[in-house]
């Protein structure tokens, strides 16, 4: 009974105990939060990159413009895809150009759900050469015309950087995603945007003037933009793209999907063979 009346004193040294941990957990917070934002600091730095190899930084566009090196040749391809009467269409245009001579060959693939076709058409200053045995020739030639060159017979068909991320869309917003590699000894430099659609026009004047289409499609929310370029700010790889359409919209039209542009190589020098067996047809034959 003695025992239980009296009251028992309390044992200090459990509570000094506690005391220490607590302040342990805390340095140890501390010391977690500072090596924390040291390694968040120091995430981009070369040093850093190149122990978990990654891919260098990419450096922001700079503010004054890319001025445009001279083109002398090149290759490439343009893709188009659609979605028409409800089937996939994809249509690739490869290109060789040697700008120079005005000496060039054109292959156009075509895909229509199961369906595949391929012209091919050369040219140089004075004609156009296109395959077939309608004329009784393996090669039939007429009249290039000069005053109506085609779309790929300037160098500027390969666009600028500046030319598809114009200074709107820079102070609107940063990409999405960006990295930087090197390529055949040349530094690549790609960003990814993701855009709200119904702003494209405010906020990039550029894309939407390039690619109309593409803002044809119903029901589309987002437009995708993927671009590289090479150190002179050349464009090596464009795509645009948008959502398909969705169910319900209209299957008998026909809806642009998506545009890519892919260049293979500049100003290495380019062979195309001018065919000798060949017969004249009027100009503007098919």
């Amino acid at each position: 009974m003695q025992d239980f009346l009296q009251p028992v004193k309390a044992e200090m040294r459990p509570a000094k105990r506690k005391k220490r941990r607590g302040r342990k957990v805390f340095a140890l917070i501390v010391l977690l939060g500072i090596v924390g934002g040291v390694g968040y600091a120091a995430r981009d730095t070369a040093t850093v990159r190149k122990m978990f190899h990654r891919s260098p930084a990419v450096a922001p566009l700079p503010a004054t413009p890319f001025e445009r090196p001279n083109i002398v040749s090149a290759e490439y391809s343009v893709t188009v895809s659609a979605v028409q009467g409800g089937l996939p269409s994809n249509v690739t245009t490869k290109v060789r150009e040697d700008y120079a001579n005005q000496l060039g060959d054109t292959t156009v693939e075509s895909q229509v759900g199961g369906t595949f076709t391929s012209t091919q058409e050369l040219h140089n200053r004075e004609a156009l050469y296109r395959p077939g045995q309608a004329f009784g020739k393996e090669w039939s030639r007429q009249p290039r015309v000069p005053d109506v060159p085609g779309p790929f017979d300037a160098p500027e068909l390969i666009p600028m950087i500046n030319d598809v991320i114009d200074q709107p869309l820079r102070d609107a917003m940063n990409p999405r995603s960006s990295t930087s590699k090197k390529v055949d000894g040349i530094i690549i430099t790609t960003l990814t945007y993701v855009l709200d659609r119904a702003r494209v026009p405010e906020i990039a004047p550029a894309i939407f003037a390039r690619a109309p289409w593409l803002f044809d499609v119903p029901n589309a929310p987002t437009l995708t933009v993927e671009v590289s370029y090479d150190p002179d700010g050349l464009v090596r790889h464009l795509s645009l793209s948008v959502d398909p359409p969705q169910p319900g919209t209209g299957s008998d039209a026909t809806w642009v999907t998506s545009y890519s542009l892919d260049v293979l190589t500049l100003n290495a020098p380019v062979g195309v063979a001018i065919p000798v067996d060949v017969v004249d047809v009027p100009a503007g034959t098919p």
